[in-house]
């Protein structure tokens, strides 16, 4: 009787424990979604994003260097890298398309990618 008492006791510590880590485990925070508006503009969205995530090569300083002269510096530059398809095989560093950042190994983050997608869906309104 002592030994099936003493394993009852050890399915149990074991039991709450499993459940312990479960409900610590399915209470994690949910990811947080991309906060994107319908109303996109390269103005008022885009433009911000490209000279944070890109005018380390891409200014117009720069992009005659370090970019192989490809400019998205201003509107209608990267409107055309966006109606060819180059933009977003870039970021997303889709097969026959240079990635960048260039060498970075990496994309930019997921929400931006997605901004830049959307603006392209939505007509790429200036």
């Amino acid at each position: 009787m002592k030994v099936s008492l003493n394993l009852y006791s050890a399915c149990l510590k074991l039991f709450f424990i499993g459940l312990t880590f479960i409900s610590v485990a399915c209470n994690k925070k949910p990811k947080k979604l991309c906060d994107i508006s319908e109303n996109i503009t390269y103005t008022k969205d885009i433009a911000p994003l490209i000279e944070v995530k890109c005018f380390k090569c891409h200014d117009v300083e720069n992009y005659k260097t370090k970019a192989s002269r490809n400019k998205i510096y201003d509107y209608s530059s990267l409107k055309k890298m966006a109606e060819s398809g180059f933009l977003i095989g870039s970021l997303t560093h889709q097969q026959g398309y240079i990635p960048m950042p260039y060498r970075a190994n990496k994309k930019i983050d997921t929400c931006s990618i997605a901004l830049i997608a959307s603006w392209i869906s939505t007509g790429m309104k200036e």
